[in-house]
């Protein structure tokens, strides 16, 4: 039995499929998960770093209330508006929130703005950049289509939501 993946024939699974290949993603990006996580995530064993990424990065999208740390997070999830007798649109939502005690007090060599805005080009270099992952999604290149602030009592963020079309 293999532990490679097979995409999904169906739009269901479709959206947990491609949850992996963005959880993948993210992780493997070390700049972003240090980021995330603190400088000490380089030194966490194999098993802490996921844990440690896991308590950051979630695959569903933020609810203020379940919060409780002033930190940083991805929040995500994939949805297809769009379902045509032949094609199909895949979006991507990715919220990147930062406590308000936090937000302008992270930075990082190389990156503009607060912490959200950092964590906005961060996420958009791992998913555009790289051209394996952003063809994962469907028959063109991923794109990023919106780019907006998400303001709330505790949290501040980015909303940057990606597109690609697919056959059906």
């Amino acid at each position: 039995m293999s532990n490679q993946l097979t995409k999904p024939n169906k739009n269901t699974g479709e959206s947990g499929y491609y949850k992996h290949i963005i959880d993948t993603a993210l992780y493997k990006n070390t700049e972003l998960c240090e980021f995330l996580c603190g400088d000490d995530f380089k030194k966490l064993s194999t098993k802490e770093k996921r844990k440690a990424f896991k308590s950051h990065v979630q695959s569903h999208l933020f609810i203020e209330e379940v919060v409780k740390d002033a930190d940083l997070f991805v929040y995500y999830d994939v949805f297809f508006p769009t379902l045509r007798p032949q094609t199909k649109k895949c979006k991507i939502v990715l919220q990147l929130m930062a406590h308000r005690e936090i937000i302008d007090t992270k930075v990082k060599e190389g990156y503009y703005g607060n912490a959200s805005d950092i964590l906005a080009q961060m996420v958009e270099n791992t998913l555009l950049n790289d051209y394996d992952i952003s063809n994962a999604f469907g028959i063109g290149e991923l794109n990023l289509d919106s780019n907006i602030i998400y303001n709330a009592t505790r949290f501040y963020g980015r909303v940057l939501t990606f597109e690609v079309s697919n056959f059906r």
